[in-house]
């Protein structure tokens, strides 16, 4: 029977969005894990490794500010499976060819085509949540990403091993294609968006949205080496390899929990002060790294302890980010979640790459961490702006409806 759709049932969409996350992703594990098996079949060298997720973090970055208003305006169905059939056809393409040219430009076109995805994710979880669900929907289907790479970092390696690394490129092509399947039949096509559009039913972004993606860029520059860097800037500096990975590894499975959980506390508590919790989060993530910086001198507990911090702050930021742009945009999801990757994307393109060419330039890393530092203290106060001059859409909408009936005063922020 031709006609209506049953809407699709929440947990589907969750499930499907999850796990399209961390495979349109897929260029950093495919680096970080499968690295060692590529180099030896490839003979490729580190910085041509670096360039391979470099190319991925540029395009989406580029391509989420070119494509800003089109998923709200077409759906987030074609677009989510549109990626993740890219992501397929790229990786097996990868597995077929296997050359640096292959990894390169598949890398560049799954950049592309995720700037999209995460857009689409965005619509296709709040779609299907209540106001009081959204933060914690765009946290568990920003998990994804770290979610693959755990698996990858515990079975990726040895799966390598097994069947060679064409054949893990080829079972992620598989999955990646499935998963394509599923959100065709699964995600909703449309997402309403009945306030906040211009004159040709653009979606508009709030006055002063700009901090919002400052905010998220400066946080990304400022916890990226946490992740990129930490285990080199260890080695480097004395630690064994296996210590520093097991520092490493805790603060990301640990921050990884907290960032669905800590999203879930902030949905019972709404809104309106969401911005403020994420500069306390960047807070957290500064006085990690802070730590971090002083334990490279004084010693590996308070390195454990910084890192620690620093990592938990990162993954739970990660999901604020996401949730502070899409609660001054409800209406605008697509749109205002793609502006604020351009800048979170392109920061993490930038930031390691600084990073390294800081630390080459000082013949250490007090610099590089310094700057790191002043990055994160930069996203805390550019939160903090967000929380006074730009209030998230529900209060906007309350603060004005009170103001015409002189009830202002019985308002709370």
């Amino acid at each position: 029977m031709r006609g209506t759709r049953e809407a699709p049932a929440r947990s589907a969409v969750l499930g499907v969005s999850t796990l399209a996350m961390g495979l349109g992703a897929v260029p950093m594990p495919l680096v970080g894990y499968l690295g060692p098996a590529l180099v030896a079949d490839l003979d490729l060298t580190g910085a041509q490794l670096g360039l391979v997720v470099g190319l991925f973090y540029g395009a989406t970055g580029v391509t989420s500010l070119l494509g800003s208003g089109l998923v709200d305006r077409l759906g987030a169905r074609w677009w989510v499976a549109g990626d993740q059939a890219l992501t397929a056809a790229g990786l097996a393409v990868v597995a077929a060819v296997g050359s640096l040219p292959a990894l390169l430009v598949t890398s560049v076109v799954i950049g592309c085509g995720y700037a999209f995805l995460n857009a689409g994710t965005s619509v296709a979880v709040t779609a299907v949540s209540r106001a009081d669900q959204a933060a914690g929907a765009v946290a568990v289907k920003t998990a994804g990403i770290p979610g693959l790479l755990t698996v990858m970092a515990l079975a990726g390696p040895a799966a390598a091993a097994a069947v060679g690394w064409r054949g893990v490129c080829l079972a992620l092509a598989g999955l990646a294609a499935v998963n394509a399947a599923l959100a065709l039949a699964w995600l909703p096509s449309r997402r309403p968006g009945p306030a906040g559009t211009g004159p040709h039913g653009h979606a508009r972004l709030p006055r002063g949205f700009a901090w919002v993606a400052l905010a998220a860029t400066c946080f990304v520059i400022g916890t990226n080496p946490l992740s990129a860097w930490l285990v080199v800037s260890l080695v480097d500096g004395g630690v064994a390899p296996t210590v520093a990975g097991l520092v490493s590894a805790t603060g990301t499975g640990a921050g990884t929990v907290a960032m669905v959980l800590a999203a879930r506390r902030s949905d019972r508590r709404g809104p309106a002060r969401r911005a403020s919790t994420a500069a306390r989060i960047c807070a957290t993530s500064l006085a990690g790294t802070l730590l971090l910086w002083a334990g490279t001198h004084l010693g590996l507990a308070l390195v454990a302890l910084g890192a620690l911090a620093g990592l938990l702050g990162a993954m739970v930021g990660a999901g604020f980010a996401h949730a502070v742009a899409v609660d001054r945009a409800p209406h605008a999801v697509g749109r205002a979640t793609a502006v604020m990757s351009c800048g979170y994307y392109l920061g993490a393109l930038v930031s390691p790459l600084a990073f390294g060419a800081l630390a080459d330039a000082t013949g250490g890393y007090d610099v590089p961490w310094a700057v790191t530092a002043a990055a994160m203290a930069l996203s805390v106060v550019s939160y903090a702006v967000v929380q006074r001059r730009v209030p998230p859409a529900a209060a906007g909408v309350r603060a004005r409806s009170a103001s015409t009936t002189g009830l202002v005063g019985d308002v709370r922020t």
